[in-house]
């Protein structure tokens, strides 16, 4: 039987973070599929040549995908030996879901942008931004390369399903 105040483990942690990334991911990529159901009929084309609003666009995704893993590289850089696996964990979930949500922006924008004037290229640059975020998805070898963890901490992070202090 379970207490109702136990510590999280550091599978439920990854398990909300996984769940996080997910639904984070699932909504541009749902956004730009309604939207190019809507658009039916209008004939759906790429226009290569550059203008104001492809250049936004491109700006935007750029802008967002670089400042996410800039924020969380920043954030996740300074988890100083004082704080417990908890705080780290906690922190690194903060960090990345910024990450995931600026990543997220970008590519709702871009998504609306092809809603709005049709132009595939949009949809083309969202999916590129959906496709980062999916290579992004959370996973205990990564979490625990980017956390360097040490001694007892390392120790305590491999037993997943231990509840954390």
């Amino acid at each position: 039987m379970k207490k109702r105040n136990q510590a999280p483990s550091v599978a439920q942690y990854i398990k909300t973070l996984s769940f996080l990334h997910v639904v984070i991911t699932a909504t541009p990529l749902i956004m730009g599929v309604l939207f190019y159901f809507q658009a039916e009929g209008r004939t759906l084309f790429l226009s290569p040549t550059m203008d104001i609003p492809l250049a936004l666009v491109t700006a935007v995704g750029l802008f967002g995908a670089l400042l996410g893993e800039f924020l969380f590289k920043r954030m996740t850089r300074v988890l100083s030996q004082e704080i417990g696996l908890k705080e780290k964990l906690g922190r690194y979930q903060t960090a990345s879901i910024m990450k995931y949500a600026l990543i997220e922006g970008a590519a709702l924008f871009a998504m609306v942008s092809f809603s709005n004037t049709g132009n595939g290229l949009y949809a083309i640059i969202g999916l590129l931004l959906v496709v980062h975020l999916v290579l992004q998805r959370p996973s205990l070898a990564k979490i625990g390369q980017r956390l360097r963890l040490k001694g007892e901490e390392k120790a305590q992070f491999a037993k997943i399903d231990q509840p954390l202090g």
